[in-house]
């Protein structure tokens, strides 16, 4: 990644402006704070912007939530469109909140902002029919529902299965997260996920994710010692390191073990299938060995072999396709299956398990830090000992979370949420399969 700046803070607002029915009106001149967010956890990107008004912007132009904010800003001192640090997106303004009095002839205010999918997707309800995989059901409603432009979709992955689905009157991005929480990825794994980054809009599985090459390397290095531009462009000012490891949630959530109890009332099928670790760490992951520990409990057993932390009790469907009169008395019965023995068990425990490992980091402003991408920390030792090249208890590989762009008039920074499911010294699985047990009544 090269750019041309002399402080990495640096930035060139190529435009900003409020678009109502009165016209295009620049605010660059008169906004204080422009904040963007982002997150894997929410379907669209949104924002916030602070204005400090003393021209009486907000009676001439009638402020009503039909207005669009228009933002192009790049890193380069000189823009170039094709940059990836750049952006230039157009969003809808929904709401005007804490509109204060500055003194007599100034009043400032807030104005939030969201991609226009967010509203369009509110104004509508899908109550339809499905045949197919949860993916072809995905684009169908980015396509036919949101109409999404394709320079605006970035990923859609292909799930695994057919399915013969009802989408129970639910907005389109509703059924998008409802089709993400039944999803299926080629390995079994349901760490499907809907978000809006930097590059457009994402229906993947956090395994594809995890195979995506980092962006670049952060550095913890001290600051202003030096005078390398580029290793400041990549270091982190401030760290926050909120959690390294929470065995409780681990396993409350069944990550280490849990059982998992499916009913078929059609078929009077009954099974229990005791899951934990090994299924849920079979994909693509981030560093060498999970967010685990090896301890045995008092009475000597590892927490993959306690299934009891969690037990999901669950409607169940896959015999109904192995079962002679099902399928030659209602054909569409035994195509109607849903996942339930592979996402109730996993999903929960995947998610909360990415979770345990989270910091939130400080870097000079850079639009292409955006959820979903990888990147890699290099971490020194925190500790006076020489010879340690770096703490491999933080280094390694982190997924983008979150993000928030805090953009001034003078200064531009990012903050990332950075988590990983896996650390580079910690549990290493053995080869042995977990002890898994089915019981068919």
């Amino acid at each position: 990644m090269t750019i041309n700046i002399k402080q990495t803070t640096q930035f060139t607002i190529k435009k900003l402006a409020l678009n109502s029915k009165a016209g295009p009106f620049d605010i660059s001149t008169i906004f204080e704070e422009l904040n963007i967010f982002d997150s894997i956890l929410t379907p669209c990107i949104s924002g916030t912007i602070v204005i400090l008004d003393s021209i009486g912007l907000s009676r001439k132009l009638v402020l009503d939530g039909s207005e669009y904010l228009d933002v192009s800003i790049s890193k380069d001192k000189e823009p170039s469109d094709n940059s990836k640090t750049n952006i230039t997106r157009t969003f809808r303004i929904f709401k005007q909140t804490n509109r204060i009095s500055v003194n007599q002839k100034t009043e400032k205010y807030v104005l939030h902002f969201v991609s226009e999918e967010m509203i369009f997707s509110e104004q509508q309800k899908i109550a339809q029919a499905y045949t197919g995989n949860y993916s072809d059901i995905a684009s169908s409603v980015i396509n036919n529902y949101l109409k999404i432009p394709k320079r605006k979709i970035a990923i859609i992955e292909k799930t695994k299965g057919i399915h013969s689905s009802i989408v129970p009157l639910l907005s389109p991005i509703d059924t998008m997260n409802w089709l993400t929480k039944r999803s299926v990825s080629e390995n079994d794994l349901a760490d499907f996920l809907f978000f809006e980054n930097i590059n457009g809009f994402n229906f993947v599985s956090l395994t594809k994710l995890f195979g995506i090459e980092p962006l670049f390397t952060i550095n913890f290095s001290p600051k202003n010692i030096a005078d390398n531009l580029g290793k400041e462009f990549f270091g982190v000012r401030d760290y926050n390191i909120s959690t390294s490891f929470d065995v409780l949630e681990n396993t409350r959530n069944g990550f280490y073990s849990n059982r998992f109890i499916g009913f078929d009332v059609l078929t009077r099928t009954l099974v229990e299938s005791d899951l934990g670790i090994k299924n849920h760490y079979k994909g693509k992951h981030l560093n060498d060995s999970p967010n685990a520990y090896s301890s045995l409990n008092r009475d000597g057993k590892d927490p993959g072999l306690m299934p009891f932390s969690r037990v999901s009790l669950y409607p169940f469907q896959l015999y109904r396709n192995y079962q002679t009169y099902v399928k030659s008395n209602d054909t569409n019965k035994s195509l109607m299956i849903d996942d339930t023995h592979k996402y109730v068990p996993q999903r929960k425990a995947i998610l909360y398990n990415l979770l345990q490992k989270k910091m939130t980091i400080t870097m000079p402003g850079n639009f292409s830090l955006s959820s979903g991408f990888i990147l890699n920390v290099d971490s020194h030792p925190f500790s006076v000992t020489t010879g340690e090249v770096k703490d491999d208890s933080v280094s390694g590989k982190y997924l983008i979370i979150a993000t928030r762009h805090l953009i001034s008039p003078k200064k531009h920074e990012t903050f990332c949420e950075l988590a990983s499911d896996s650390t580079n010294s910690g549990v290493i699985l053995s080869k042995d399969p977990i002890l898994q047990q089915s019981k068919n009544r």
